[in-house]
């Protein structure tokens, strides 16, 4: 049976993640002088999105150092995959004879490892800050099966200068996906990542996911103290110590540190099978956090019950917009959705949604619909795209340059028109269409044809997208 084209739609963040087949000098203005860093596989550059305000980290990395291009392709699907508030964007990537290039979030504040070497300590408080968001991005990828192996200051970068309010996780360069097809959980094998941070069982070269948290128990020391807790003149030494699992609070630096912020880093810091999983960290005394009340919430219900009315295409215009939206552009939004997130995984459940909507008018029936709707990936939570995709207002999404990027995502061909071709094209990437009939996209492509010649010019794209503004 046919499904409607407004009903039951199934739109997924990562299907707008391409690979851009045309030169990289054609849709951004970089040069080499706005370099941001550069370290052994290539180097990190801002740019800016041609036609729009638009400004991004472009990481070049050479072919010619690509040593497992398998490694490497993993990487950039890894990233496609994540979708969280404390986990680097990737927006695009492209290729030519020397290099591939990667479209990223921009983070002006540089790498949290500056900002220790320059405080040399931080407060509990602020500890706390940066902890919980990191581990509520490790939380949440171990939940998607996936362990990063190389969690350390160095690779968690700050949206903005001076603020450690977002932190973002980045470098999934050594990450790996830890079950098999079947879904059956497995164990990593490779002796793999950076010294300070390698847990034992690293060192041996059989483990599982819980090595993140070896390496956060580490990170979480360093923060309070300034210092490692497995220290040495050379690797060798360093590793010594970290099999015999040996180290000490009796430094200076922890002369005011809480009992339960050494508990915590105690619970990571131990065998495997005594470890702390890294969503029951999120649970320790140390990360709880005074609950948000749900009446300080300002949650704008018109925008998610307008979301829920839209047409199949135009929410798929919404989810490409929302992913390509940096995270300067919808600060307001992400605290809504940290504040919605009481467990802290990264995902919102329909129990915490509720509770957070306490103030809505309608009856409870209405309200879960909204959320079945704004679900349109249909995996029964709602991701962070998903809600800035509904929740985001009118004034962000009816810019032109906004507009015409998510029209030129779907003109695949860079025709002037969106043909079923193409719509079926960037959304059959799915099992999900493959059973839906030749009248299922015309249907789609229906919503919006205004003139009825079977394909969406920009002016009905436009109409569809801000009907009040168009002429």
């Amino acid at each position: 049976m046919e499904k409607d084209s407004k009903q039951g739609a199934l739109v997924k963040k990562q299907w707008f993640i391409k690979s851009n087949a045309g030169r990289i000098d054609d849709f951004y203005e970089w040069s080499k002088k706005r370099t941001l860093g550069s370290g052994q596989f290539g180097s990190v550059v801002s740019c800016k999105l041609k036609g729009t305000n638009d400004t991004r980290a472009i990481k070049v990395i050479p072919k010619s150092r690509v040593r497992d291009p398998q490694q490497f392709l993993n990487e950039i699907n890894i990233m496609k995959e994540l979708d969280h508030p404390n986990v680097i964007r990737l927006y695009e990537t492209f290729e030519d004879q020397r290099n591939v290039y990667l479209s990223m979030e921009l983070c002006s504040g540089g790498e949290l490892f500056d900002v220790i070497t320059a405080k040399k300590k931080f407060s509990e408080e602020e500890a706390r800050l940066v902890f919980n968001q990191i581990v509520s991005a490790v939380s949440y990828c171990h939940a998607n099966n996936i362990c990063h192996r190389d969690l350390k200051p160095e690779n968690f970068l700050l949206l903005q200068k001076e603020s450690l309010d977002n932190i973002k996780v980045a470098d999934f360069g050594l990450s790996c996906i830890f079950v098999d097809k079947q879904q059956k959980k497995q164990d990593i094998l490779g002796k793999t990542g950076s010294s300070y941070y390698m847990a034992p069982e690293v060192l041996q070269g059989i483990y599982n996911e819980l090595c993140d948290v070896w390496s956060l128990g580490v990170i979480l020391y360093i923060l309070l103290s300034g210092i490692p807790p497995f220290f040495g003149s050379n690797d060798s030494k360093i590793f010594e110590k970290i099999e015999k699992g040996t180290y000490s609070f009796d430094f200076p630096q922890f002369q005011n540190v809480s009992e339960n912020a050494k508990d915590l880093i105690r619970k990571c810091l131990v065998p495997q099978d005594q470890r702390l999983k890294a969503n029951e960290i999120l649970k320790h005394p140390w990360c709880a956090t005074e609950q948000k009340q749900s009446a300080n919430l300002n949650i704008d219900v018109g925008n998610l019950k307008s979301f829920t009315s839209n047409s199949k295409l135009k929410k798929v215009a919404l989810t490409f917009i929302a992913s390509q939206l940096s995270e300067t552009e919808i600060i307001d939004l992400g605290k809504q959705f940290k504040q919605l997130d009481k467990n802290g995984d990264g995902v919102l459940s329909i129990e915490e949604i509720t509770e957070g909507m306490k103030n809505f008018d309608g009856k409870q029936s209405q309200l879960l619909e909204i959320i079945k709707e704004i679900d349109t990936d249909k995996n029964g939570q709602i991701e962070y795209s998903e809600f800035i995709a509904a929740s985001m207002d009118k004034q962000l999404y009816m810019k032109q340059e906004k507009l015409y990027q998510a029209f030129k995502a779907l003109d695949i061909d860079g025709s002037g028109s969106i043909s079923k071709d193409e719509l079926k094209q960037v959304l059959d990437s799915d099992d999900h269409f493959l059973d839906h009939s030749v009248d299922y996209w015309k249907s789609v492509i229906q919503e919006a044809d205004k003139d009825g010649n079977g394909e969406i010019d920009y002016e009905e794209f436009v109409e569809m997208m801000v009907p009040s503004q168009s002429a």
